[in-house]
């Protein structure tokens, strides 16, 4: 009976759009018919013009609400644009037979109904494409709109006045439809040409729907100035009309444009302010100078303050984000910085890799038996203790006092022997810290590693540093230096140096690897758009089967890899493998793009993109289909260079992703430059974002940035549907963690696919 009952209710709509759509081909016929018997009898053609008007824009008016009625996606939105089309109908019937179209009438209120619905129409389409970043279009219309009509009345308010008789504000309605129609069209333009490399079907319907319906309000309003013959226009204006109703009914029914990436940085982020400031200006200047009515001193100041509101808006929403992300420095527990901080810090050390002259050591802090005391007082009082070691050790530190995890601190030392500071961080705690009545005692024990003697990057220097703490721990030390001798994971790591060379050698391209065969192989995590979830990607990730050591992850490979200088064969069997099982998998039926992993050794490699180039025409896959990940600090390591290598990859085709964004020391001055399709927001921030508000926040706020970027958002570690919706609420594009899919190999993922598929259509 529900079934019945919900089938009935659409059959109304349904029968009513067709029925107008019916109505307007008979009544196109008719004006079709009148038009050629008016050109052979030399009749009325003013009517039979107004005759074939009406009658393109009735049919328009059916087509777009058909649409609406059959079509469940996006049947709000058309029905909207439908309304809009047919008030544009009875207003333009109006005009034309029933009242004096030079003075006011019920079809000026009408075309202003019409207006309305069509913005609102279009501000859904553009809002699915862009998000949030909306707004920002919907003020750059508004701007657009008011200094145009500013620029506009200056010069034809006066000539409107004269020539038609109307009032100022009358010219001004008159000078207002085609400003307003060149702002819809930007609005269109600007999404589509900032959203993807080619437009869509859609929004070139779009566009040509706003530039028609401009290029006829244009010619009416040179008209009404008495610059052009209104007579002579009228055939032109009609026609164009008449196409912006059939490029409107044309664009409903195209293919919906996807979301796509907008460019980051460029003209448009300052272009506006400063075109509307100076335009506002000149129009106050010009009223001033030659009497100008005082309608277009009101344009020009409301030009101003839309300026003035623009760079203000911007302003606020940049230092917000700075805020935020200044404050997810911090470590909430202690008040000190987080690891976070501190590897930002050590990013900026070895930027140089110790060219630059700087040395410096990482010195690591751990306070021994603090499990006991959890165990003994609680994890309460053990926080407190915690701040009270971090109040004590934070005034001697030599820089930056920031907590790692647990009870370790760490400082970076600059120009002081690491000996003499750990000397004096212990005495900061000889003195008991009482606890709920007990004097708690804290033996700290210290351990440091030098830069660059000892390692030139942030994660080596953390390991060696940490070696260094351990080996003080286990001699009953206070304080020790880091020692190779010591370290039980370099001759590890110098056998599997040489493994990991002869695993590239067995390796060949082109061929599958199976993980239980050993050697090397590629896992495949899948990614999936929201809100829907299809599955539109994998991210490649390198594995080992190694014969003695067993399966081996990236945290294991890649440092192996860039110490022994195989980063740049490593990259590229695995840029090979990945487009290689990506060519089957498309030939599959599944078309999926592939994110690969580009280190800063390779990112510096200006023979990289030449390399993709013949690894995409040997396995026959579009450039498109790759994206290539790289991270902040990886780019910030040698900016030119790396800026060189990304573009020439982006001038293939393939994508670019910024991996770990917001862990990264760049800046968003730095970011603009880069050509980003993609931004992956760390699962440090996603795993805590539900329970940590400012995790939360700053996940907002990137998206955010994104949006108005225009570049896709990917968030890392999904796990807990929670997570999940909580992602489509704020706006995310696409998602992964192990809450989608664990990484898996090619021959596990097509079954993976396939069954993802069958329940996503279940689903619907």
């Amino acid at each position: 009976m529900a079934h019945h009952g919900s089938s009935g209710h659409r059959r109304g709509p349904v029968a009513t759009a067709w029925a107008l759509g019916l109505a307007g081909v008979a009544l196109l016929l008719v004006g079709v018919v009148v038009t050629a018997v008016t050109a052979i009898t030399g009749g009325d053609a003013g009517t039979a013009q107004d005759v074939r008007h009406l009658s393109v824009f009735v049919l328009a008016a059916g087509l777009v609400l058909l649409r609406a009625a059959t079509i469940p996606s996006g049947r709000r939105i058309w029905l909207i644009v439908g309304l809009g089309a047919l008030c544009d109908f009875v207003a333009q019937g109006l005009w034309a037979f029933v009242y004096d179209s030079s003075t006011s009438s019920p079809a000026d209120a009408l075309f202003g109904v019409a207006y309305v619905l069509l913005v609102v129409g279009l501000s859904m389409i553009l809002r699915r494409r862009v998000g949030d970043a909306l707004r920002t279009f919907s003020l750059d219309a508004v701007g657009i709109t008011v200094f145009l009509t500013a620029a506009g009345s200056a010069v034809l308010l006066l000539p409107i006045m004269r020539h038609s008789g109307t009032s100022q504000v009358g010219a001004a309605l008159c000078v207002f439809y085609p400003a307003a129609d060149a702002a819809l069209w930007a609005a269109v333009v600007a999404v589509a040409s900032f959203t993807g490399r080619r437009a869509g079907r859609q929004d070139r319907l779009l566009a040509a729907t706003f530039l028609s319906l401009l290029l006829g309000d244009v010619l009416l309003v040179l008209g009404q100035a008495g610059w052009l013959d209104l007579s002579a226009l009228r055939p032109w204006s009609g026609l164009a009309w008449e196409s912006t109703g059939l490029f409107l009914a044309a664009a409903a029914w195209a293919r919906p444009s996807p979301a796509g990436q907008l460019r980051v940085g460029g003209w448009w982020e300052s272009g506006p302010t400063l075109l509307w400031s100076g335009v506002g200006g000149a129009v106050l200047v010009a009223a001033w100078a030659f009497d100008l009515p005082a309608t277009v001193v009101v344009l020009g100041a409301a030009t101003l303050a839309l300026a003035v509101i623009r760079g203000l808006r911007v302003m606020q929403e940049v230092r917000q984000l700075v805020v935020v992300r200044a404050e997810s420095l911090v470590d909430e527990l202690t008040g000190a910085a987080n690891q976070r901080a501190l590897f930002a810090e050590l990013s900026l050390l070895t930027r140089e890799d110790g060219d630059d002259g700087r040395r410096a050591a990482l010195l690591i802090c751990h306070l021994e038996g603090f499990e006991e005391l959890v165990d003994t007082l609680g994890h309460e009082a053990a926080g407190d203790l915690l701040g009270a070691v971090a109040a004590r050790l934070g005034p001697v530190a030599p820089g930056t006092l920031a907590r790692l995890h647990g009870d370790e601190f760490a400082t970076i030392v600059e120009g002081d022997d690491p000996l003499a500071v750990a000397a004096t961080l212990e005495a900061a705690l000889v003195d008991p810290v009482s606890m709920d009545g007990i004097a708690v005692t804290l033996r700290p024990v210290f351990g440091y590693a030098r830069f660059p003697e000892d390692a030139t990057t942030p994660a080596g220097l953390a390991r060696r540093a940490d070696v260094a703490r351990r080996d003080a721990k286990d001699r009953g030390l206070d304080v020790a230096a880091y020692d190779p001798a010591r370290d039980g994971h370099s001759r590890e790591r110098l056998e599997l140096a040489a493994d990991l060379r002869a695993a590239l050698v067995a390796g060949r391209p082109g061929v599958a690897a199976d993980p239980r065969a050993g050697g090397l192989w590629l896992a495949f995590q899948p990614q999936v758009e929201l809100p829907g979830g299809a599955v539109c990607g994998v991210e490649a990730l390198i594995r080992w089967c190694h014969p003695t050591r067993g399966e081996l992850s990236p945290a294991d490979v890649l440092p192996v890899a860039a110490r022994s200088g195989q980063m740049s064969a490593l990259t590229d069997w695995v840029m090979d493998r990945a487009i290689c099982e990506l060519a089957a998998l498309r030939a599959g039926g599944h078309d999926l793009r592939v994110s690969v992993n580009v280190s800063a050794v390779t990112l510096v490699d200006a023979g990289l993109p030449a390399r993709i180039a013949v690894i995409l025409r040997r396995h026959g896959v579009p450039a498109a289909a790759l994206v290539v990940e790289v991270t902040e600090d990886a780019v910030m390591r040698d900016h030119r260079r790396c800026l060189a290598v990304l573009r020439g990859i982006a001038g293939l085709g393939a994508e670019i992703s910024v991996d770990d964004f917001g862990t990264g020391q760049s800046s968003l001055a730095q970011l603009r430059h880069l050509p980003a399709d993609e931004l992956k927001i760390d699962r440090g921030f996603v795993g805590n974002m539900l329970e940590d508000p400012l995790d939360g926040e700053l996940v907002r706020l990137v998206i955010v940035l994104a949006r108005r970027m225009g570049v896709r958002v990917v968030a890392e570690g999904i796990e807990t549907p929670q997570q999940r919706a909580a992602l489509a609420r704020l706006g995310c594009d696409t998602i992964q963690g192990f809450g989608v899919g664990r990484p898996m190999a090619s021959a596990v993922l097509r079954p993976w696919l396939a069954d993802a598929a069958a329940r996503r259509h279940a689903a619907v």
